[in-house]
């Protein structure tokens, strides 16, 4: 504990927060160090700190904090930034960089029962970032999607990740690329993409009704198609990581009937996220040692149920 301490207080230093470190606690996820450090003498923050060898590189902590400094500037509920560096000390962590943020206080929903009014505040959020005017918002640095379409260039991306791995003949992996070799949706003008959207990626303040309170983890936001967001919920449900009751599906598929988007682009994406997923997954088996036999089974019975039909797999289902 005392070395996990001297560590965030190196890296809040670096920083440029103040605040003597008191205690640290290791949070879930698997893309970044997350954690919750509390001060003797300042309110608690939380400190993200880039992997020496991570799932989605490369990292840019810098650019991820001039992003959430224009969402929160534009409405978007997010934490705020207190201080970035690129670079931390000692030299043998050249390379990599640390973001710390002010905490928020509020109910990570990670693997909770989601009643309908979660889901509502929920899918309202995910419809406030896909609708951001991100021109005005001063987001058109971020790159925009090429001829080919935002679906082609994240498939070279996966692609990508899964050679630096040495997982990409992987036979669960290679059957939903080849699954996906002749299927491109239709590409609409880009819109704000979160990336990375789940329920542990929200927090959610209690309240009559509830809202959220902040959305976290936006390493991988972009420009692009909005399906794409709502293919990684499909393809959570899939996986059996959602917990929804029959009132919060109806909210979610009422959401995603308002986008006004074919059945078969939402098809498209669902197994396109979860072959993103599954390089995620490979990634880790090589990193965490994680049993390759395993995760294959996890992606058995998703992938056969949408590659035995062309319909998306609906929330309401």
């Amino acid at each position: 504990m005392r070395e996990e301490i001297a560590e965030a207080q190196s890296a809040l230093s670096a920083c440029g927060v103040d605040g003597t470190v008191a205690a640290v606690e290791r949070l879930k996820g698997q893309s970044h160090i997350s954690l919750r450090v509390d001060r003797v003498d300042a309110a608690p923050v939380a400190l993200r700190i880039e992997p020496q060898h991570g799932i989605l590189p490369p990292y840019d902590l810098p650019s991820e904090a001039r992003l959430l400094r224009l969402l929160r500037r534009a409405g978007i509920p997010v934490p705020e930034v207190l201080g970035v560096c690129a670079d931390l000390e000692p030299s043998a962590d050249r390379g990599r960089g640390c973001l710390a943020l002010g905490w928020v206080e509020g109910e990570v929903m990670i693997r909770q029962r989601v009643e309908p009014y979660t889901a509502r505040a929920y899918c309202e959020t995910l419809r406030r970032i896909h609708a951001l005017d991100w021109r005005a918002a001063g987001l058109d640095w971020l790159p925009l999607p090429p001829d080919s379409g935002p679906a082609l260039r994240e498939r070279g991306e996966i692609m990508d990740r899964l050679t630096a791995f040495g997982v990409a003949d992987l036979p669960h992996i290679s059957r939903l690329r080849r699954a996906l070799e002749d299927r491109v949706p239709d590409s609409p003008l880009p819109m704000l993409v979160h990336g990375d959207v789940n329920f542990g990626n929200v927090i959610l303040r209690q309240g009559n009704p509830p809202r959220v309170a902040a959305v976290l983890d936006w390493e991988q936001t972009h420009l692009g198609d909005p399906l794409s967001d709502w293919g990684r919920l499909a393809a959570e449900d899939l996986l059996g990581n959602l917990d929804l009751t029959v009132e919060a599906r109806q909210v979610m598929q009422e959401a995603l009937q308002r986008y006004g988007r074919s059945d078969r682009d939402l098809h498209y994406w669902t197994l396109h996220q979860l072959y993103k997923h599954s390089s995620a997954t490979g990634a880790l088996t090589v990193l965490r040692g994680w049993d390759v036999d395993q995760i294959a089974a996890m992606y058995a019975e998703p992938t056969e149920r949408l590659l035995s039909s062309d319909e998306p797999i609906r929330f309401c289902a």
